[in-house]
């Protein structure tokens, strides 16, 4: 996704262990790098375990520009023809409290055999015994023809105790599904 005030490139998979979908490895690498070459990466590993409601448990493993650490938490997974939600409640493993929320919802109607719509909203928030630390969300608007993906696309993050965006980072984006 290049944008107005950075390039975001983001490698995601989803893996499944068993014929009843019940373990499943979520993967995602992210880097970003601005227009002046400040960068900045993220990889995080999602083990989760989910019942047939779509409820289960989830522990991650993460290391980014700004460290490392794992979360463990209570996760919802469901997925359609033309809709995927992941949505995980987690609590930081390490010494000084942290509490965080990611989803991920997907909405991709088909409007006949080779075009959909491709709508998706990405949100992410982390909080300290402090308060609210910083909240990401990422939204894309576009079509998707023959698995690839390509529309508008903005993001935006807020940081603080009192939310305050403090980057908005519009552009467009092009996206593979294999």
């Amino acid at each position: 996704m290049p944008g107005t005030s950075r390039i975001f490139a983001d490698a995601q998979w989803l893996k499944t262990f068993d014929a009843e979908r019940k373990w499943s490895l979520f993967s995602r690498s992210r880097a970003t790098v601005d227009y002046e070459n400040h960068t900045d990466l993220f990889t995080g590993a999602y083990l989760n375990y989910t019942t047939p409601s779509g409820l289960g448990g989830t522990v991650v493993g993460r290391i980014a520009t700004s460290g490392a650490g794992a979360d463990a938490g209570i996760h919802y997974f469901k997925a359609g023809k033309s809709f995927m939600v992941y949505a995980l409640a987690s609590v930081g493993l390490q010494q000084d409290f942290s509490c965080s929320w990611f989803s991920i919802l997907r909405y991709t109607p088909a409007f006949n055999d080779n075009w959909k719509l491709y709508s998706s909203l990405e949100l992410f928030s982390n909080f300290s015994r402090a308060g609210h630390i910083a909240s990401v969300q990422r939204i894309r608007a576009g079509l998707d023809q023959s698995g690839y993906q390509f529309g508008l696309a903005v993001n935006l993050l807020g940081l603080g105790k009192v939310y305050k965006t403090t980057d908005t980072n519009p552009g467009v984006f092009l996206r593979k599904q294999f």
